[in-house]
């Protein structure tokens, strides 16, 4: 049986092979006429002459045919021939044989060929999805929801069809979406969304495919500045299997993207005049200035100052907030929203907002995955993107709820009537002490104080009376002016953000807006939440940080300022659904991790948001049809979720107080002990303090630039302490600061070089080690090729290298110095001060500071350096530094590196 089984079934397959190769030479032939018509063709008519149409139709027919005779061995073969002789060829030749512009026939005939080839790739599609019963519903929205099943075929389909005909699905979604591409060429004011929804549902389908991207990059040109371009670029070189074109398609928009930024005046802070640039010339600089950090990043290009190119682009991003797209039903969806350069927009949309949170998470991961240096930089840059997100989008549903009218019920309006009345004595009296800060006298100040705190009692008595006498009133006042509660709400908050003393008119103001919003309808506030499209970006970066607790952590340690921003937003739309049966309030929080909103839809395949993605549930989402209303409930339950996941991370200090029902981030600092705090306080003074320099000149707007920028330092050092803290953790045995005397830079340079290029430790060189160089470049080669050395690394900045600050030296105590000394005991001891400046830096750690010498004998030579009792080993003992020669720590330190490994 088994004998005559194989028998039977090599009889089927050798005439499968005869047939397919029959097939074969019946193709070829017509491949060979149609190439002959094509070249003798003079016009665009003579493309499609009644007998090249005939042989064009035979072809396809017989293209078809050997596609589904035996598709692993022939089809893609077939499907290749059909797309590029069928219907590609074609459209290329009548575009090259087009005199200026195509005649109606031309235009006629050439449309008829592509609409041919849509209906013919539905009726493909349609088709394979017939023959091999492949699941379509969700993805193709073509094909309907018809349940085919396979036409009496008993066997089981093998895997290698079934695939197949999933991959030959996809690319006929590509063709659908060229072909359409192609009707735009002759009527270019059509609607591009058809073309977008083929490229897309082939995305959806297969999205480690970054063809339709690059198709899509192509198709928008120079939409929003090239930023829709250079995101579908950027997408397709992210996929696994990359279109081979993209990236000369990349560089070449890049070098475009150049040319319109160097065409920006060039800024002087010291000029006596501003140029005032229109909305549209702001919004098309930030995108410039933002597309040449990602062509730093990207292919890790070596600039010297990159953290001004992220100043200048965040200070852009900052004024383009001001120019945000109207509140309308946008949302972020497949469909992009192209802009041509002779139109340019006055307004930043919120789609060219979620392009750029996702090309920095783009660039997150490659620079990641490459372990570069420049990963600090793109992280600390999309937290700063990420934090004005967060506070624009807290400043407009804060707006929006205290521009929003209070419902009728009148007694929601007692209590808030009553609450404004009871807090008006703490308001009143904070005007008073304003003003009277005004008439205080230098030289009476004192007694101005006593004065005014017997006044404030006085008063306090004073309006304690007239607050219950105005309680009593409003319980027997039953109606009153709305608008007029609206307005004291507002004054409230005025008076509590000027009050520049403290917090308290910040916290306030928070609680006031929480207090109004439990009072507003349920639809009302999700009307108000849901015209934040800006929300959506802020989730897509929530899904991130989840994936990147570190980065977590380290706000946590060193940029409360973010966490409170975050913690003000959840608090804000966190909203009781539980008494609510219009919502499938209890479907969505069960399901919210598989249920895809738009923008996970849009990001599918992003590889740095796997983790989230392999979540989802696909076939549930396309199932699940769920309008605008469920998808603000659905992104609020999401941005809760994220509240719910600080809560778990301890480091961030965020906590859910169940009493008030709020989400509270503790004003206390969680710094951790050891070596990684003193690497990021020397980062964070190397970088930013020029940055605070630079703002303070600006002359826009000094104060709040000057805090922003502030702000994005910190982000900045966050994002460095994840990228440092594997540099020193685990060698307890190795100090951080290693100061190096001349003899170490003369006689050992190699090995000084290596130790700052291995970015595992803050070398520094005194002021005194530079003096004795100086000295001995007339007689040593050495000393000037390192003197050289230390220019050029000091001219080009680098954090892991630096010299001596001025205020970074402190005397030795319980040492009493030589009053006769020579020059070497004299530069001995301005190191040792400067090294006990540094390990004074964190108190109760040791082995912070090591003294590198070159000398090849160290501790026979330092007992030997005696001079009135001056022994240099105790000297370094007694400022708590080690001193070790630097061929040793060298030794030590490469031992501990092949170690790890």
């Amino acid at each position: 049986m088994k004998k005559s089984y194989n028998a039977t079934s090599d009889v089927h397959q050798k005439e499968g092979q005869e047939h397919a190769k029959k097939l074969y030479r019946y193709i070829r032939e017509h491949v060979k006429n149609l190439d002959d018509a094509r070249s003798c063709a003079r016009n665009v008519s003579d493309l499609f002459k009644p007998s090249v149409q005939v042989q064009r139709s035979k072809f396809k027919d017989y293209c078809e045919r050997l596609i589904f005779t035996n598709p692993l061995l022939t089809g893609r073969k077939g499907e290749e021939l059909l797309w590029r002789k069928g219907f590609y060829e074609v459209v290329v030749a009548a575009k090259q044989l087009k005199k200026s512009e195509y005649t109606s026939e031309e235009k006629s005939s050439l449309e008829s060929h592509i609409n041919a080839g849509i209906g013919h790739y539905h009726h493909y599609i349609l088709r394979l999805r017939k023959e091999f019963d492949l699941d379509l519903n969700g993805v193709v929205d073509f094909v309907g929801n018809v349940e085919y099943g396979r036409l009496k075929r008993t066997e089981v389909i093998e895997k290698e069809i079934i695939e197949w005909a999933n991959l030959s699905v996809h690319r006929s979604l590509v063709y659908l979406g060229d072909l359409s591409r192609y009707k735009l060429d002759l009527y270019p004011n059509w609607d591009q969304n058809l073309v977008i929804r083929y490229y897309s549902q082939a995305l959806l389908f297969k999205p480690e495919f970054g063809m339709p991207h690059n198709q899509m990059g192509t198709l928008a040109n120079n939409g929003n500045n090239l930023l829709d371009a250079s995101y579908h670029y950027l997408r397709s070189m992210c996929c696994r299997n990359a279109f081979e074109g993209t990236e000369n398609n990349l560089i070449r928009l890049f070098e475009k993207n150049a040319t319109i930024l160097s065409q920006f005046p060039i800024e002087n802070p010291e000029s006596d005049v501003i140029i005032q640039l229109e909305p549209s010339d702001y919004i098309k600089r930030f995108i410039c200035r933002f597309l040449n950090l990602v062509e730093v990043w990207w292919f890790e290009k070596k600039v010297n100052r990159i953290y001004d190119l992220c100043h200048q682009a965040n200070v852009d991003l900052q004024e383009c907030m001001n120019y945000l797209k109207p509140l309308t039903a946008e949302s972020v969806d497949t469909n992009d929203t192209i802009d041509s350069d002779s139109n340019p927009p006055n307004y930043l949309s919120h789609n060219v907002i979620f392009k750029i949170v996702s090309i920095c998470l783009i660039c997150i991961y490659k620079l990641q995955s490459s372990n570069s240096s420049m990963t600090s930089s793109v992280v600390a840059f999309s937290l700063a993107v990420y934090s004005q997100l967060v506070s624009t989008v807290i400043n407009h549903i804060q707006e929006g709820i205290l521009n929003f009218p209070l419902p009728p019920p009148e007694n929601n309006l007692k209590d808030l009537k009553k609450w404004l009345n009871k807090n008006s004595r703490k308001k009143k009296s904070v005007k008073r002490t304003r003003r009277r800060r005004k008439l205080i006298n230098s030289d009476s100040e004192d007694d101005d104080d006593e004065e005014e705190l017997s006044d404030d009692n006085n008063d306090d008595d004073n309006e304690s009376l007239n607050s219950n006498q105005s309680e009593e009133e409003d319980d027997s006042d039953e109606s009153f002016d709305e608008d007029e509660i609206n307005q004291e709400i507002k004054e409230k908050i005025v008076d509590d953000k000027s009050d520049k003393s403290s917090n308290d008119g910040i916290k306030n103001t928070q609680e006031d807006i929480l207090k109004k919003s439990k009072l507003l309808e349920l639809n009302d506030l999700l009307s108000i939440i849901g015209d934040e499209p800006l929300l959506q970006s802020i989730i897509i970066f929530n899904d991130y940080l989840k994936t990147d607790v570190e980065i977590l952590k380290s706000c946590g340690k060193l940029t409360r300022s973010l966490l409170h921003q975050i913690v003000n937003l959840i608090n804000l739309i966190n909203i009781d659904f539980n008494n609510n049966k219009d919502l499938n309030y209890t479907f969505l929080k069960e399901n919210v991790k598989k249920l895809a909103l738009p923008e996970d839809v849009m990001l599918k395949g992003i590889e740095i948001l796997s983790e989230n993605q392999r979540e989802i549930d696909w076939k549930l989402s396309q199932k699940v049809e769920l309008g605008d209303k469920e998808l603000n409930v659905l992104r609020i339950i999401k941005t809760v979720s994220f509240g719910q996941y600080l809560t778990t991370v301890h480091e961030t200090g965020v906590v859910y107080d169940k009493e008030i029902k709020l989400f509270v981030a503790k004003q206390d600092e969680i710094f951790s002990n050891g070596t990684d705090e003193i690497i990021q306080r020397e980062i964070d003074v190397e970088n930013f303090d020029p940055i605070k320099k630079s703002i303070g000149e600006n002359k826009l707007d000094p104060k709040s630039q000057l805090l922003k920028m502030k702000h994005m330092g910190q982000l900045w050092l966050t994002a460095e302490v994840k990228d440092l803290e594997t540099r020193v953790k685990g060698k307890p045995s190795l100090s951080p600061y290693l100061v190096i005397d001349a003899d170490s830079l003369i006689l050992h340079t190699q090995m000084v070089k290596q130790l700052v290029y291995s970015r595992k430790f803050i070398v520094l060189v005194p002021s005194a080690v530079v003096s004795a160089l100086d000295d001995l470049k007339s007689e040593k080669q050495e000393a000037r090729d390192a003197i050289r050395w230390l220019e050029s690394q000091f001219h080009q900045g680098n954090r892991f290298f630096r010299c001596q600050r001025p205020q970074e030296r402190a005397p030795i105590p319980y040492i009493v110095y030589p009053k006769k000394r020579d020059k070497e005991t004299q530069i001995f001891i301005q190191i040792i001060e400067c090294c006990h400046y540094l390990a004074q830096q964190q108190k109760g750690a040791s082995n912070l500071v090591t003294l590198l010498v070159g000398n090849s004998n160290v501790n026979e030579t330092a007992n030997n350096k005696v001079e009135n009792k001056l022994s240099y080993v105790g000297l370094a003992k007694t400022a708590g530094v080690n001193l070790e020669g630097i061929v040793e720590f060298y030794g030590r330190w490469k031992r501990s590196v092949k170690g790890k490994r």
